[in-house]
């Protein structure tokens, strides 16, 4: 999630890549609070004849899982989406207020993930697409070739309310994150006590890492896997959600694929 002051009228979000076709599964989403626009980065899930927008908890209701405490809060999420047929961009507005999503919750990654699905009427003009197309749980244990992460991080500064440009970064799970992770805690914070680390390496079970650093912004971007399948065709899979970039280790949080699909499946 980013920060931003307001400024100006909007422009529209353009592709990282004309053509690519994994991009259209990234939405950008936008909290307002006071004259603060929070960007973040969204998708979509279908289940039965129900449609979900799906991104962090935190991105949603601001509340930092790291630290347990609430950023910013706002009655209505905005989710930006390519009209069928046209170059054209649309807002659509999401209630998001303690009726809908329920009162804002303390808790930290440790004990459960930050991940938050709200139903949503889509709009039929919307050209967007589900997730569900790159969900295939044969490869939530293989170790992608590569990954790719779709998302909409906000320049630093003021910016023009609801304009984001697409962007991408391109990288590789890191099977020995947790390890730089925890070496970095006795660099960066000595006094952290073993039982402390063991405690955050203890998320393992929900989280692992990938490289590079994602910058604010791509919080909530689903992360896509290149696989090769029996006939060694690549496919492109679904392998996560990005949860928040390292920095110290320049790397990137992810939510495991298996364990956000247990959460949308309700059985999380």
């Amino acid at each position: 999630m980013t920060s931003c002051m307001l400024a100006l009228p909007f422009l529209t979000p353009a592709h990282a890549e004309p053509g690519q076709e994994l991009s259209r599964y990234s939405y950008p989403i936008f909290v307002v609070d006071g004259d603060q626009q929070h960007t973040g980065t969204a998708f979509f899930y279908r289940s039965g004849n129900s449609s979900y927008i799906v991104s962090n908890y935190h991105a949603i209701k601001g509340m930092n899982p790291l630290k347990q405490v609430i950023n910013f809060s706002s009655d209505t999420l905005y989710l930006k989406y390519p009209v069928k047929n046209s170059g054209e961009w649309r807002l659509m507005t999401i209630d998001i207020s303690d009726t809908t999503t329920g009162k804002t919750e303390l808790f930290s990654m440790v004990d459960r993930i930050d991940l938050l699905k709200i139903s949503v009427h889509v709009p039929a003009d919307a050209d967007i697409v589900y997730i569900n197309d790159l969900i295939d749980e044969n490869y939530f244990n293989r170790e992608p070739e590569e990954v790719v992460v779709f998302g909409y991080p906000t320049p630093p500064g003021k910016v023009i309310p609801f304009s984001v440009t697409q962007q991408h970064i391109e990288g590789k799970v890191n099977p020995g994150g947790f390890a730089d992770y925890d070496a970095s805690l006795k660099i960066n914070f000595p006094s952290a006590s073993d039982s402390a680390r063991a405690i955050v390496n203890a998320t393992a079970r929900y989280y692992y890492f990938i490289r590079p650093y994602a910058a604010q912004g791509y919080s909530g971007a689903p992360v896509i896997g290149k696989f090769r399948n029996a006939n060694n065709q690549v496919v492109y899979r679904f392998t996560g959600v990005i949860f928040a970039g390292q920095p110290a280790t320049h790397q990137t949080w992810a939510i495991k694929g298996e364990v956000a699909l247990q959460y949308l499946r309700g059985e999380l």
